[in-house]
C-alpha cells in the first residue's frame, strides 16, 4: 500500500511539473555558452534540480522570457545572441522525500561578444550554491572570470 502511495504521489508530481508553464528554450544559433553541472545533495532523500531561464533583454531594459534549460546533463550547450544583452536567471531545486521544496536563484546580465565562447559552472555542494562565469577570446584555451551584473546595471539604448 505504501508503494503505490508513493507512486501516485510520484505521478501527481510529475503532472504537475509538466503544467507548470515552462517552455524549453529553443536557439538555431550556434553554440557559445557551455554550462558544466555538479551537484550533490548530501543526502539520498534530497534531491537537487537545477536549470536556466533565458530571458531577451530589449533596448529600454525590458524582459522578455524565451525559455527554459533544464540542467539534467553534467554538461549542456546553447546557443545565445551574441552582441545583444541576455538575463540568464540559474535555478536550484531542493526537494526532500520529508520536507518541501525550496528555491534558490542566481541572475547575471550578459552581453556575449561574437566569436567568443563563453563557459557556467554550476554547482551546489554543503548547501552552498554556485556559479562561475567565464569568457574565452577566440583562439585562446584561458578565459576570463566574467563579475555579476544584475539588472540594474542595464542601460537603455
Amino acid at each position: 500500500m505504501k508503494i503505490l502511495s508513493f507512486t501516485a504521489i510520484a505521478l501527481m508530481i510529475s503532472f504537475i511539473s509538466a503544467c507548470s508553464g515552462l517552455k524549453t528554450y529553443d536557439s538555431d544559433l550556434a553554440y557559445n555558452l557551455q554550462i558544466s553541472t555538479d551537484t550533490d545533495s548530501g543526502s539520498m532523500l534530497t534531491g537537487i534540480r537545477t536549470a536556466v531561464d533565458i530571458h531577451k533583454v530589449n533596448p529600454d531594459c525590458t524582459t522578455e522570457y524565451a525559455g527554459t534549460v533544464k540542467l539534467d546533463e553534467e554538461t549542456s550547450e546553447i546557443g545565445i545572441p551574441p552582441g545583444r544583452s541576455t538575463y540568464l536567471v540559474f535555478v536550484f531545486e531542493k526537494s526532500g522525500l520529508f520536507s518541501a521544496s525550496t528555491s534558490t536563484s542566481y541572475d547575471t546580465l550578459i552581453r556575449p561578444r561574437t566569436g567568443y565562447q563563453y563557459t557556467a559552472k554550476v554547482s551546489y555542494h554543503d548547501n552552498i550554491y554556485n556559479v562561475l562565469l567565464n569568457e574565452i577570446e577566440p583562439g585562446k584555451k584561458q578565459g576570463r572570470k566574467i563579475s555579476t551584473r544584475n539588472m540594474k546595471t542595464c542601460r537603455p539604448v
